[in-house]
């Protein structure tokens, strides 16, 4: 069954007043039920003291002194608020009653000298009752005294405030119920609002959001949450947008390519020369395709959570040269000399597999935006907390905006479209995302036609 939330929060707090309630309830009728019979009975022992006094304790016998006690309209009368009392002697023999007892008698406790306060009957009508002995000077035992009172007003005082409480438990949880269901309903109205705000949020539309309350509680934290949350997912649908547009542009450029060199040959007979030419420009543009496909695959498992980090430690300056001895046919090419000096070991803790990859894309990179016949100075640098690995070429350069963008993927400079480097733009996303892996700050310094720094910083705070 499914309940709304409002109806949980009003079951809940009813459940939990409930028993309050009837604990409070029941102390209550116990604090009236016991100071109703405590009064009582402190009106039987108020009785029983007056009328010993009006004995003479000096005798074996009991003798009054006084007759006045017995004749009080309170022991005359037997339907307003009388009191009932006797006196009987150690045989049970009744010495002296008031006269509205008439013809009956109170209870007489036997085989006992004193007994606690009591209920008991007096011909048709409750009463509470006392029985207290009569001891004379010399402690002997004379007689008892009994005194009773009605029990009409004590018990209908309880009995009513019993039936006040039994009645009004069950309406006061049915009004606690109504008034917490409309509290909790005004409550969680925010709520309700943020569901329906929510609601409003479409794939086709992730630019709404929600508005966030007034009140800086845990409903504005609830909201706020949201919001980043779709800020993320904004921001993810939009790269990935941008991603297949540009991976789309990037592969349809190479097969157009292709495709115009294939419907230009097939148009008439070529000599063997020309046919040979253009298969090997299009040998290439496959290539260039292969090559893409095998990044974006890299990007894509570089991007899940499935990547096997594996740090050990290594020595940068090893990585660095292995990396440079990979790429030597490639910078010769171009006539680029890169100068490394090798001033000593430099541990770090890094995955060796992930920290060529980076190299060999940042080394590939200022071989291929470098001019012909430069250089690329690399340098190493230590301090107390970290190392630091500057590469540095003199080529392209690029402009504040460009720097803002050097991570996105596919993003290449109007600069670095126009030159025969080639390249797809991916190489330094693989570089940033295999970098936060590690915890390895990557920074970017260059300007315009003047070169580019690339910095990695190493923390000497080694965690695997």
């Amino acid at each position: 069954m499914n309940i709304s939330l409002r109806n949980r929060i009003a079951l809940f707090y009813l459940s939990a007043t409930s028993v309050i309630t009837l604990l409070v309830f029941v102390v209550i009728y116990q604090v009236v039920y016991n100071s109703s019979f405590d009064n009582l009975d402190d009106h039987l022992e108020f009785e029983v003291l007056d009328i010993i006094d009006d004995m003479d304790l000096n005798r074996d016998t009991i003798f009054f002194f006084d007759d006045s006690e017995w004749t009080e309209q309170e022991h005359q009368d037997a339907e307003v608020y009388p009191i009932f009392a006797e006196v009987i002697n150690v045989e049970q023999k009744v010495i002296r009653k008031t006269p509205n007892l008439k013809h009956t008698s109170l209870t007489i406790l036997s085989g006992t000298s004193t007994a606690d306060n009591f209920n008991s009957h007096l011909s048709d009508r409750r009463v509470r009752q006392t029985q207290k002995p009569i001891l004379n000077k010399n402690g002997k035992l004379i007689g008892y005294v009994i005194v009773a009172v009605p029990l009409e007003g004590a018990a209908g005082v309880v009995a009513s405030l019993r039936i006040v409480l039994i009645i009004s438990f069950p309406i006061l949880l049915i009004i606690l119920f109504f008034i917490t269901r409309y509290i909790a309903g005004k409550s969680i109205t925010p709520l309700i609002g943020i569901t329906e705000e929510a609601e409003n949020i479409t794939k086709e539309d992730l630019s709404k959001r929600i508005e966030l309350p007034r009140n800086k509680d845990e409903i504005f934290k609830l909201a706020q949450t949201i919001n980043g949350l779709m800020n993320r997912l904004e921001d993810a649908v939009l790269r990935e947008k941008q991603f297949t547009a540009d991976a789309s542009h990037e592969l349809r450029t190479p097969l157009s390519i292709i495709k115009g060199t294939l419907e230009v040959l097939i148009r008439k007979p070529r000599e063997v020369e020309h046919y040979k030419n253009k298969i090997h420009y299009c040998i290439k543009e496959v290539d260039r395709i292969a090559g893409l496909i095998d990044q974006l695959l890299m990007l894509a498992r570089f991007e899940s959570s499935l990547i096997e980090y594996k740090a050990e430690e290594m020595d940068l300056s090893h990585s660095i040269k292995y990396c440079i001895f990979r790429l030597s046919e490639y910078s010769a090419d171009r006539s680029i000399n890169i100068n490394f000096a090798d001033s000593g070991k430099y541990t770090i803790k890094a995955d060796p597999s992930l920290l060529d990859i980076i190299f060999e894309n940042l080394f590939s990179n200022a071989i291929k935006y470098s001019n012909e016949s430069k250089q690329i100075d690399v340098f190493l640098d230590s301090s107390e907390s970290e190392i630091t690995c500057s590469i540095r070429d003199y080529g392209i350069g690029m402009n504040k905006e460009q720097l803002l963008r050097v991570f996105d993927r596919f993003y290449r400079s109007e600069e670095a479209r126009s030159t025969e480097a080639g390249g797809h733009g991916i190489g330094l996303a693989i570089v940033k995302r295999l970098a936060d892996l590690q915890n390895i700050k990557v920074d970017y310094s260059s300007e315009s036609l003047k070169g580019t720094t690339v910095t990695l910083t190493f923390s000497r705070n080694i965690t695997a």
